[in-house]
């Protein structure tokens, strides 16, 4: 198996000269190759194989054609599971199909490749749409990859201390420069102080020295000055852009790195492009330096030796070049490993009392050593990988060194050169060949600098979903909301929200239902502008969101989160943040609105309790109601209320929803819930499934539908229509329940 399809089992709309043989004569004219995924078994041996989704068809390659699928029949894709191994299996017209079979290493990229098949198949999403998603997905991964273009742009981003940057380099040559004397100076002591016996020179030649050292000590004091300016302005530059980044962001991004992968970013990635850039980027204008003024010596001193003294540098160069090729997925690999670990560290911080409430200690180890475990194979895999390149180059420098000793020797034996010409002529070679060895480093080293500064751009090149118009207004809301045949998705592959149309008038109260993942909470983040769609369109009043500045917007628009999150901060401040400058009597206001007043003031510093970090020292139920406190402060024009009672009791539940009726009497609400009693007040209820609205209308109405909602009604009642019976005999107690489905 080829090592560039074990880094890549998944190509989408890759070029031609990226398609193996078989696969370019297996394609019609004018057929698009939308994904390319590599298998690793062919039948029951291991062998590469291709499984081909073009614009038409869904082909399995193996040297020939061996299976073809016309898109037009095929009615869903789907991977089954086996101990080792997972099949690619078509459902078509005239029944299932076995397409591939692979190893559960390529199951990722099997499932991507399922996924795009059934968004065309199943969800009938237009092809044009899937193909700019899937292009700009491509785009922004192959903006990455090129080490030059991410050092140019590092650049670029470092411009503001560019004087900083040259006076560094400055010293740090000037520093090498004055290095090259004493060898000069040894050679004059032996050839003219000590052989020609001139005790006249000595007090020059010591005086020489003094001055070389004492320039050496002010050079130096500076250099470290420098560096530790430039470390701090590097670090400081380029922590601030991410985080300012990290605050235009869209939560789609959040979603996509997660919390391990953005700490990763903003500390582990930033000091290593700080290190690298003081290890590799101004050590290269050091060495180049070096390398021009010690190779000019030397051709000075002797041509013959000099010549021998480069015989090294067309291997180190081969290498290099081999190794630049090559060494940017090794480091790739090894820092996505080093993410996980990181990874697992967040999860166990932030989920602490999940872990240990389920007592899942033990497996959060194991991941952790087996994240570990694999962070040390990555880092064995680069170490080996160097391995096959730098003792080859460093064994030609040795050949070559050994090489002038001979020479050199002789000709000294011969009388052809003197003895203090020789001694000064391998000082500067191993000076020559010392910044040789430092390029050599530093080319290494500027990779590793290129993929801490691309993982760096992952960020600082994302451009934001939600767009503002240059000529966005403010407005004052009616509360008329409008969507029409909305397309959404986080990732470019997988659709949450599927041409969904949706009217709400001006004061009126709907409800949002559906099963898990039907694409509620997606469409509500869109109604609040937290997202663009890909397509269609989105109105307030009948003005396109665009059109509207988002700071207007959020200032009339509040959403409470199923999980909410609270600031390390108080009550007080937390509830303060719907509101700028919100007076106590305000605050209060929204508490006993909330219903967690009474529980507030029974706290021993009442509102100016700290609630801890993201509210763990209250229970759910009080993150919600403070939550819910702070989105009523705000008074919204419209109000988002993602499952508001989910956390609370039976009694509270019910006070909460009385007071919630009675706040969003006129109010423009969308209430998002599971809990159907939930809804008891609202106008309409819209039902969601697999990311489409598929009924909408009262709780009467859709009873009499007999569709999606009835069910999820009677489901609920089972549990509340239950009535149980206790008969008490000699053997002890036995109870029945009897289910008695009762009318709505």
């Amino acid at each position: 198996m080829s090592r560039a399809a074990d880094e890549e089992p998944l190509k989408l709309y890759p070029s031609p000269d990226e398609l193996p043989a078989q696969v370019k004569a297996a394609l019609k004219d004018g057929e698009e190759v939308v994904a390319l995924a590599v298998t690793d078994l062919v039948g029951s041996e291991y062998g590469e194989g291709y499984v081909v989704l073009t614009n038409s068809r869904v082909l399995a390659v193996n040297g020939k054609v061996s299976e073809e699928v016309p898109l037009a029949k095929v009615t869903a894709a789907s991977i089954r599971g086996y101990i080792n191994t997972c099949v690619l299996s078509l459902d078509t017209e005239e029944g299932p199909r076995s397409l591939a079979v692979f190893t559960r290493g390529r199951l990722e990229a099997f499932d991507k490749l399922v996924t795009i098949i059934n968004n065309l198949v199943i969800g009938k999403i237009p092809y044009n749409l899937l193909k700019e998603q899937l292009l700009n997905k491509m785009k922004s991964e192959q903006s990455r990859k090129s080490a030059r273009a991410v050092l140019v742009k590092l650049l670029g981003l470092l411009k503001p201390i560019a004087p900083l940057l040259a006076a560094t380099v400055a010293v740090a040559v000037a520093i090498r420069v004055v290095g090259l004397v004493p060898p000069y100076l040894m050679k004059v002591l032996v050839d003219e102080v000590l052989t020609k016996a001139r005790a006249d020179y000595l007090p020059y030649v010591i005086g020489a020295l003094l001055a070389v050292n004492l320039a050496n000590t002010a050079l130096n004091t500076a250099n470290a000055y420098l560096n530790t300016k430039l470390n701090v302005a590097v670090t400081n530059t380029l922590r601030s852009r991410v985080y300012r980044k990290l605050h235009e962001l869209s939560l789609t991004h959040y979603d996509r790195f997660g919390s391990g992968g953005l700490w990763s970013r903003i500390i582990d990635d930033t000091n290593r492009v700080q290190w690298f850039l003081t290890q590799a980027f101004i050590p290269l204008f050091i060495n180049a330096a070096m390398v021009v003024f010690v190779g000019a010596t030397l051709v000075t001193m002797d041509a013959w030796l000099t010549l021998i003294v480069l015989m090294p540098i067309p291997v180190s160069v081969t290498g290099n070049l081999i190794y630049r090729k090559t060494a940017s997925r090794y480091y790739h690999r090894l820092w996505r490993k080093w993410s996980r670990i990181v990874s697992v560290i967040s999860d166990t911080i932030n989920a602490a009392v999940l872990v240990k409430s389920f007592g899942k200690e033990p497996e959060f180890e194991r991941k952790f050593e087996q994240s570990q475990d694999e962070f040390q194979r990555a880092q064995m895999d680069v170490f080996k990988f160097e391995q096959r390149i730098w003792p080859a180059v460093g064994l030609a420098f040795t050949a070559s060194s050994l090489l002038v000793w001979w020479f050199g020797g002789n000709e000294v034996l011969k009388g052809k050169m003197s003895l203090g010409t020789l001694m000064a002529f391998t000082s500067y070679m191993w000076m020559f060949y010392s910044p040789v060895f430092g390029l050599i480093d530093n080319v290494r080293n500027l990779q590793l600098l290129a993929v801490a500064a691309g993982r760096l751009f992952e960020i600082l090149d994302l451009e934001p979903d939600v767009v503002e118009d240059p000529d966005a207004v403010d407005i004052e809301l009616k509360g008329a909301i409008e969507c029409e045949n909305v397309w959404f998705t986080y990732d470019g592959i997988h659709y949450a929200l599927k041409g969904v149309s949706l009217r709400v008038r001006p004061g009126e109260r709907i409800g949002l239902v559906g099963p898990s993942g039907s694409g509620k909470t997606t469409l509500a983040k869109l109604l609040l502008h937290l997202h663009d769609p890909q397509v269609g369109a989105l109105r307030y009043d009948g003005i396109d969101v665009r059109k509207i500045r988002m700071r207007s917007l959020k200032r009339q628009v509040a959403i409470v989160l199923q999980n909410p999150v609270l600031l390390d901060a108080t009550i007080a401040e937390n509830i303060a943040l719907g509101k700028e400058d919100a007076k106590p009597e305000e605050i209060i206001a929204a508490a006993k609105a909330a219903k967690i007043h009474e529980l507030i003031m029974r706290l021993p510093e009442a509102y100016d309790t700290e609630v801890g970090m993201q509210g763990s020292r209250l229970s759910g139920g009080e993150r919600a109601r403070v939550a819910l406190a702070a989105a009523l402060l705000k008074d919204p024009k419209i109000l988002v209320l993602d499952e508001p009672t989910a956390a609370l009791d039976a009694l509270t539940e019910d006070q909460v929803t009385e007071e919630l009726e009675r706040l969003t009497r006129g109010r423009t609400t969308i209430i998002i819930a599971h809990r159907l009693s939930t809804l008891r007040f609202t106008d309409r209820i819209v039902v969601m499934e697999n990311g489409r609205i598929v009924e909408e209308g009262t709780h009467e109405e859709l009873l009499k539908r007999d569709g999606l909602y009835k069910r999820l009604w009677e489901a609920q009642l089972k549990g509340l229509t239950r009535v149980g019976a206790v008969e008490v005999s000699e053997e002890g107690v036995r109870v029945e329940y009897a289910a008695r489905p009762q009318h709505a």
